[in-house]
Parts: C-alpha cells; structure tokens; sequence
C-alpha cells in the first residue's frame, strides 16, 4: 500500500491534473461572477421592457453548462476537460416565457389577485353548470335514457 502512494504520488498525471483542476477553479470563480451580472442585467431587462435579452440568454444557459462540466472535472466525476480543451456548450436557451412575442408582448402576464380570482370564479362556473340553468338537455322522463341508470337500479342508495 505504501508503495502504490509513493507511485501516486510521483505520478505525473496526477500533478498535471491538479493543475488544471487549479486552472479551472479560477475560471468557475470568474464565471460566477460572470453569471451575477447576467441574472442581474437580465433582471433589468425584465423591469424595464418586459422581455429578456435573448442573445444573453442563451449565453447564460451555456456558461451554466460550462460551470457544471467544470464542477465534474473538479470533482473526478469525467476526465474531460471542459472549454477551451472541448467545445464550448452550444444549447438552445431555455425561458421561453420571457421572451417576447412577435407583437412585441411580454409572453408572460403578470395578473393581480382580483383577476385571479375572477378567472377562477370564472373557471368554476364553467367547469361546474348549474342543472337548473337552460343550458343542460332536459328530457322527457317517461321516455328511456340509453346513457343514465335505471332508477331501480341496485347501484342508487
């Protein structure tokens, strides 16, 4: 067993992982900052014109890719190295509800409670007839109903 240490130990793999694992933390330690100030612009963006900066959006998700395969180099979860030693990640943004629609709309609406509340007072009504309201089928009771039970039925309490 002490020879196998005193082998790891020399091992010039070894050493040259450490290197870059050093490397790679201060890159991750520049991408954190890197993906405040996004979060932060974004944010802003949000604020102030409904709708988030799209060619930075994508750039955020693939510096959040970029921050995991680091975080898996460092912790010997994969051997490979991340950027500049494979190719950057090239994802497809997420967060479409914030995009803008192509009438220039927000995609998403920010409601009040009153109007939520309306829409699911709404919803209830809709979801939930009345039988007395004249919209249900009224029927003549001397005639059969293929679709309802027997009123002898053993099933009715």
């Amino acid at each position: 067993m002490e020879e196998e240490t005193r082998e790891n130990l020399v091992s010039r793999e070894i050493w040259i992982r450490g290197l870059y694992m050093v490397l790679f933390a201060i890159a991750y330690s520049i991408a954190k900052v890197i993906i405040v100030f996004i979060a932060v612009f974004q944010f802003l963006a949000v604020l102030f014109t409904g709708g988030v900066n799209e060619p930075l959006l994508q750039f955020g998700k693939n510096l959040s890719i970029y921050i995991f395969e680091i975080l898996e180099f460092q912790t010997f979860n994969t051997e490979l190295r991340p950027f500049p030693y494979s190719p950057w990640p090239d994802e497809e943004p997420g967060g479409e509800e914030w995009l803008e629609e192509e009438d220039d709309e927000p995609a998403v609406k920010v409601s009040t409670a009153h109007e939520t509340d309306a829409q699911e007072v709404g919803e209830t009504d809709v979801d939930h007839p009345d039988e007395d309201s004249p919209d249900v089928d009224s029927h003549d009771e001397d005639s059969p109903d293929v679709d309802s039970p027997d009123k002898d039925s053993p099933d009715k309490d």
